[in-house]
Parts: C-alpha cells; structure tokens; sequence
C-alpha cells in the first residue's frame, strides 16, 4: 500500500499497487506549474482512493487538461489530460513508492539552466 499526502495534509490518498514508472516532464506547463520540471506517476488505470479531498482548486489549461492542487498550502496533486488520463505528482507519496525514474518527455521545453545526464530515454515532445 502506497500513502500519499499535501504539505497541510487537507488531501491523502491510498494506492493499492506500486507507482511504477516515473516520467519527468520538462514541457513549459509543468516547469511554470512546480518552479524546475514534474516527476509523476500515471495512475489513469488505478486512481488512487482518497483519504481525505479538501481545498481543491484547479487551473484549466485551454486545451482543456487540468492542473489541480492544495488552494490550502499550495500543493500541486495531479495532472489530468483532456481524454480524462491521471498523473499524480510523485513527490506527494509518503512511503516508499517501489517506482524507479524511467524518462524525460518535453526535453524540447527544458530550462536552459541544467542538462539531463541520467543515460534515461529522452522524448522531445510526449
């Protein structure tokens, strides 16, 4: 069992499976939304059991997804794609998360103040 949490602990959630894979993303959305690049987990096949869900707030992108967070602390907590695919931000789990770092997508949109020299596959778009 996987527990996750915001900073103010308004939110928390429960996985009943390993994170599995997780993707950085260095496209500009995720660099402007978290202040460096994202690491998530896709959970759009196992959406985590909420716990507890308060403060929630969103920003809609144009295209439709949808960046939700903590209006509380601040916390970012998922991503979810127009097609309704789900990516919890990684840094919100509390225990181990028996996930491993598997690639970087957007290298395109990267800040130009650091370079990617873990040898992990690289996309320049998604």
């Amino acid at each position: 069992m996987i527990t996750g949490s915001c900073l103010c602990g308004a939110n928390a959630f429960e996985l009943d499976a390993p994170a599995g894979p997780v993707t950085a993303c260095h496209c500009t959305q995720c660099r402007k939304y978290s202040g460096h690049h994202s690491a998530s987990i896709d959970v759009d096949k196992r959406p985590p059991r909420w716990v507890r869900q308060g403060h929630l707030k969103n920003f809609e992108h144009p295209s439709g997804a949808r960046r939700v967070f903590c209006a509380n602390c601040g916390t970012k907590l998922w991503f979810e794609g127009v097609d309704g695919w789900l990516s919890l931000e990684a840094g919100l789990i509390d225990t181990p998360t028996g996930g491993r770092m598997s690639g970087h997508i957007f290298v395109a949109d990267k800040g130009d103040y650091y370079d990617i020299a873990d040898g992990l596959p690289q996309k320049e778009r998604a």
